[in-house]
């Protein structure tokens, strides 16, 4: 069965370009275009986060957003193909009584936007605190979040903090979830090692049950779970990728000559001169990769878009404007993860959006991390 079944339109072809529709996926739950969304942010005062009404000029230049931001934001994601959202109770937690959490902003992203049958795929996460160790915490917890984002199942359910402590009862719920009341189609774990990995895939398979996903942090920044990249390929498993901008570091929004991140300040700078400073040989060349693409896909556009000339309505937009940060998102899914890049406005949102119909070849991969090799961090 086509994997992408469940989300096509009536005319049996997603409103969107699935540009990875042949990438060779780890196991069979497929993600569109290979790029994610974390929602970390959302509902989170101290991230920016500003419950109601309208922004003054100061709190845009500080990177501040409001609810109807996130809507945009979410609208044009799905439009192009960008369905992967994650998520979890902890995020915007202090909002909750005020029903905007990151899950309830989400519930009502999804149940205002009209535009297709598209429907999200929702990573929602078990944060497994030490007192929630039973199995009827994992599917009570995943229960209420199904409520919160009123949906009956979530694509993926992954716990946290998995693996240094007895893991009996999390596996036993997670069994529960998926099989018994099918509030979770597949799960995943977060930040788990490789040797750890591959013994929970063996508890996990005496249940019947397989490992989906791990996220963990990676980027141009911070490579040192490079080895889990590849471990999590080897086992079938998909490397979902937290943080892949590190921070602005790894994106080139913070650089020694611009420190403030373009954002006005408020208060300490975010990163010191020195870290910056040091930072400088990959920033460099962030931003001659970022030409190299812009001139190579000017070359390639038509050739491109001719590709999906069989798709009814007009070629796909490619963009040829090629930003710094875009090549940081696409180094990770040259890397063969899937970035979850925090989007909390249309702007980062079309960042994201950049990103779709290209890619880095060897050569520009190569560049960026030899660069990355000189900072010594």
């Amino acid at each position: 069965e086509d994997n992408a079944a469940s989300f096509r339109s009536s005319s049996n072809e997603p409103s969107y370009v699935d540009f990875l529709a042949d990438y060779e996926d780890e196991n069979d739950f497929h993600i569109p275009n290979r790029l994610g969304v974390s929602t970390r942010c959302w509902g989170d005062e101290k991230e920016g986060f500003v419950p109601s009404g309208k922004l003054k000029k100061q709190q845009l230049r500080e990177g501040k957003f409001v609810p109807g931001d996130l809507q945009m934001a979410y609208n044009s994601l799905l439009e192009e193909g960008v369905l992967l959202f994650e998520t979890s109770p902890d995020f915007g937690k202090a909002m909750a009584g005020k029903k905007l959490s990151a899950e309830d902003i989400l519930a009502r992203c999804i149940k205002e936007y009209q535009e297709s049958d598209t429907t999200p795929l929702i990573v929602d996460t078990f944060a497994n605190k030490i007192w929630q160790r039973g199995s009827n915490a994992v599917t009570s917890s995943l229960t209420s979040s199904c409520e919160k984002l009123e949906v009956s199942a979530v694509d993926v359910y992954q716990a946290k903090k998995i693996g240094w402590l007895p893991s009996g009862g999390i596996i036993k719920g997670m069994t529960e979830a998926v099989v018994d009341q099918g509030t979770a189609n597949y799960v995943g774990v977060q930040d788990i090692s490789p040797l750890r990995m591959r013994r929970l895939m063996g508890k996990l398979d005496s249940q019947g049950l397989t490992l989906t996903a791990n996220s963990f942090e990676f980027s141009l920044t911070n490579r040192k779970n490079e080895k889990w990249i590849t471990a999590c390929k080897t086992l079938g498993v998909i490397p979902l990728i937290r943080n892949p901008l590190g921070s602005g570091l790894a994106s080139g929004q913070y650089t020694a000559s611009n420190p403030s991140g373009g954002l006005a300040s408020t208060g300490a700078a975010k990163f010191s001169f020195q870290t910056l400073e040091k930072l400088q040989p990959l920033h460099s060349v962030l931003e001659s990769v970022a030409e190299r693409v812009k001139t190579r896909l000017t070359r390639e556009v038509r050739d491109i878009q001719d590709r999906y000339r069989g798709r009814k309505g007009p070629p796909p937009k490619i963009n040829t404007d090629i930003t710094t940060t875009q090549v940081a998102l696409n180094y990770i899914v040259a890397k063969g993860g899937v970035p979850l890049a925090e989007v909390n406005s249309p702007t980062q949102a079309q960042e994201v959006i950049g990103c779709l119909g290209w890619s880095l070849n060897d050569d520009e991969v190569a560049m960026l991390e030899s660069a990355a090799d000189l900072c010594k961090l």
